[in-house]
């Protein structure tokens, strides 16, 4: 490069510094001339802020009077000083766009919360506070509404860190109208939204006309949105997110819960909507009301994760008039749906809720677990849910008196007690029909009075591989007559109980193979392995049914009086084993325990299908194998007359359960280990054989080494005693190529370079960057040759004198 073109980088770079210089020296000039407003009177007159004249510094208490409006112009700050509060009793319109937000703040961006007060709505009917594009911060309250009239709308807008709530409605009156659109809040002290009165009476006299959507509140203190009041009417939150806060996430607390809820009916929550309301990692419930009369109240399409307390959560409310609860998830949590309705004064109360298309599922105690007090429930719809493995139980349902409650098509399954349970002191119209029960740790159904038991249905369920009864209905006084037809009930511990003497009819069902896995009946009247048994019940009709697979088909306890057992399938064309009546039939056993059973006439044939056990059958791909060696165990040749949908394999006294029909394994120790397989069917039908293989291990084959006059010569791998080709080989090794690629691109470069530089051109890379990369490509072979043995320090030796070597010569024919 000649002198003139060093000359002339030079000054290039020194005129880039310079300019840089200039202009960070420009930007703090001209950022010293912008001159702020300070805010010194009250805004009595229409007024503008904009941000040409911002920013502005409220240094004082502030009034936006009445029929004024202060409009903030979009980009506007305003730095609010300690202790000042803005009051608005006229109209605040701050109109800000996503590029150019207004800001609401402190002159020092790293003050703390509650650094100034709040900015106080104290409008009447014809006044507005509207934040749009707007951030509040390092407040005590972002907003807070001493007045219910007007209206407040916020937009767009952040509200963080403030002491105590991002926004407080404080008057006794109520609210104004309400609308929070995709907002955010965060880290708030108390409450993100809060209807309260900051008294010892907290209760507002009534919230109307609130709408929040596409909200989210996280780290909001204790709730993300609380309202305390008499009356509540016209709410809708929608697409509303609320995470990481002390408390329920969503609070609506009427003011009558008490120990003895008011029975008038002026504490009301009516016309009350949650949409899509999605609540996650919350220290109490995920959405609760809290007393009062509920009308009219639809949770739908909402999701609660990982709560402390219950999903949804119905706390002592007297009275609930078309409550609905739809398509909501609760993963997770204490409950899925709690309910406790509660009446301790005045008139008895009828009921409806419903709760349908949720899914209730992993909870530590219920899906759903509803309790009513001194309350009649006369439409309780529980549709289309899956409840599945809550830690106590699907459904529990206890109340004084049960009047048409539905339960019907849900998938009830793996729950640690029973699917759904019912337990009244009367019972007048329980109806199961097309669930599924599969799997649960106790009853499948259970219906259980303690006074009157009437108009149960039971129809076309499926009772499954439960760990007690399939169904379970007692009761102590006679109602009308309880239904169960047309249900497959199989692979529980027992089939069927009916108790007490309400008439019962039971019809077409299959109740089969009732025999809780391979436990076998051991002479007790509850004893496990029992189709159908019948508890003082003289009233009891079984008709048509198919019952089999059991030690004991039919098992009676009667005072007096007949069990009518005719036309049934008891498995096998002689029919069942009758001590008296028929001591030749080889199909299940009925036996009475007192009164009498006749189960003559009976079916010579199954009404529905065959069912069969599935039968086990277990091969491996060896027996006899050494310390380590793989070994596949199948149960493909297992079968069934459905489809076999789990197989049990046990190995080593541990069990290995899963859908494939394989398992591989390794034994490290030798000895002899027995393997074993139980197999399931679709029903959850055991094998009652458990296939068995035994498999030997032996010691694994020590490895011999060939040795030569007593010694023992060990080659290392990648090692060669080959001069010429232990050089060549560490050359194409990792290393040995990466320093070759170095050192050859820097040859490249360097001959481009001089080629370039004679014919008086300039060469596309300087001559220091060459020459680091011949010395990288040379260190690399120093230092693997160094640590590898040796090989490649030849490469580094010759590399360094090569490339000194051709310097030399370049330099000659320049200097020439």
């Amino acid at each position: 490069m000649t002198s003139g073109k060093v000359l002339l980088g030079a000054i290039v770079v020194i005129g880039v510094v310079a300019t840089g210089v200039a202009a960070s020296a420009v930007v703090p000039a001209a950022a010293a001339e912008a001159t702020p407003t300070y805010v010194e009177s009250n805004v009595t007159e229409n007024t503008t802020w904009t941000a040409d004249d911002g920013p502005y510094y409220v240094g004082r208490d502030l009034t936006v009077a009445g029929d004024v409006t202060l409009t903030v112009e979009s980009g506007t700050r305003v730095n609010v000083g300690e202790e000042v509060t803005i009051t608005v009793e006229g109209s605040l319109v701050a109109a800000g766009t996503a590029a150019n937000p207004i800001q609401f703040t402190t002159a020092d961006a790293s003050s703390d919360a509650g650094t100034w007060q709040t900015i106080e709505y104290a409008g009447d009917g014809d006044s507005t506070l509207r934040l749009t594009h707007t951030v509040v911060e390092h407040g005590t309250t972002a907003v807070t509404a001493t007045s219910s009239e007007g209206s407040i709308r916020l937009a767009d807008s952040t509200v963080r860190e403030h002491v105590r709530d991002g926004m407080a409605i404080t008057t006794r009156d109520g609210s104004p109208s309400i609308r929070v659109v995709d907002a955010r809040f965060t880290d708030v002290g108390r409450t993100g939204i809060a209807f309260e009165v900051p008294e010892t009476n907290p209760y507002v006299d009534a919230v109307r006309n609130v709408r929040i959507s596409g909200t989210t509140f996280a780290n909001t203190g204790t709730n993300g949105v609380r309202v305390r009041t008499r009356q509540i009417s016209n709410i809708r939150l929608t697409d509303v997110t609320v995470a990481g806060v002390s408390g329920a996430g969503v609070v609506f607390e009427i003011e009558s819960t008490d120990a003895r809820p008011q029975a008038t009916n002026e504490h009301r929550v009516e016309d009350v909507t949650l949409r899509r309301v999605g609540i996650e990692s919350v220290g109490g419930d995920g959405v609760v009301f809290r007393g009062g009369a509920l009308n009219e109240v639809d949770v739908v399409n909402s999701e609660v994760r990982d709560a402390s307390g219950s999903g949804f959560h119905v706390e002592g409310a007297t009275d609930a008039d078309r409550v609905r609860f739809a398509r909501n998830t609760v993963v997770d949590s204490r409950n899925g749906l709690r309910i406790g309705l509660r009446r301790t004064t005045g008139g008895i109360q009828y009921v409806t809720f419903t709760v349908e298309n949720n899914e209730f599922v992993r909870n530590d105690r219920y899906g759903v677990d509803a309790t009513a007090e001194y309350v009649f429930v006369d439409d309780f719809d529980v549709q289309n849910n899956t409840f599945a493995e809550n830690g106590d139980g699907g459904v529990t349902f206890a109340t004084q008196q049960v009047d048409n409650t539905m339960f019907a098509d849900n998938v009830v399954r793996a729950n640690g007690g029973s699917g759904i349970a019912v337990s009244a002191v009367r019972v007048r119209g329980v109806t199961a029909l097309r669930n599924r029960f599969v799997g649960n740790a106790d009853d499948g159904l259970s219906v259980q009075a303690s006074d009157i038991l009437g108009g149960v249905t039971v129809g076309f369920n499926e009772a499954l591989d439960n760990d007690e009864f399939g169904v379970d209905v007692a009761g102590q006084i006679a109602g009308t007559t309880t239904e169960i037809h047309n249900n497959t009930i199989a692979a529980n511990a027992n089939g069927v109980r009916v108790t007490g003497p309400t008439p019962a009819r039971l019809a077409n069902n299959a109740v089969v193979l009732n025999t809780a896995d391979s436990e076998r009946a051991d002479g007790g009247s509850d004893a496990a392995a029992t189709g159908v048994i019948v508890n003082n019940a003289p009233n009891v009709e079984l008709i048509y049914n198919d019952i089999y697979g059991h030690i004991v088909g039919l098992r009676s306890s009667l005072d007096r009086g007949t069990v009518v057992a005719e036309h049934n399938y008891w498995g096998s064309e002689s029919g069942p084993y009758h001590e008296t009546l028929n001591p030749g039939g080889a199909g299940d056993a009925v036996v009475t325990d007192g009164g009498k059973a006749d189960p003559m006439p009976f079916a010579s044939e199954p009404f529905g299908p065959r069912y069969e056990r599935p039968i086990a059958v277990l091969a491996a791909n060896e027996t006899t194998v050494r310390s380590g060696e793989s070994i596949e165990f199948s149960g493909r040749q297992s079968t069934d007359d459905g489809a076999i949908a789990l197989y049990d394999f046990t190995i080593d006294d541990e069990r290995r359960s899963g859908v494939a029909p394989t398992y591989v394994t390794a034994f490290e120790e030798p000895g002899t280990y027995e393997v074993s397989l139980v197999v399931e069917d679709e029903l959850g039908v055991r094998s009652l054989n458990d296939a068995a293989v035994n498999v030997t291990v032996e010691p694994a084959q020590q490895p011999t080494q060939r040795t030569s006059a007593g010694s023992t010569v060990s080659t290392a791998p990648g090692s060669s005693d080959g001069g010429g080709d232990s050089l060549l080989a560490s050359l194409f090794s990792l290393w040995g190529g990466l320093g070759a690629l170095s050192y050859v691109l820097a040859l490249a470069l360097g001959a481009y370079g001089t080629w370039l530089s004679i014919g008086g051109r300039e060469p596309p890379v300087g001559v220091m960057t060459i020459h680091a990369l011949a010395a990288v490509g040379v260190l690399t072979w120093a230092v693997a040759g160094f640590l590898g043995g040796g090989a490649l320090l030849t490469f580094a030796v010759g590399g360094a004198v090569a490339w000194g070597g051709l310097t030399a010569a370049v330099l000659t024919v320049a200097a020439r």
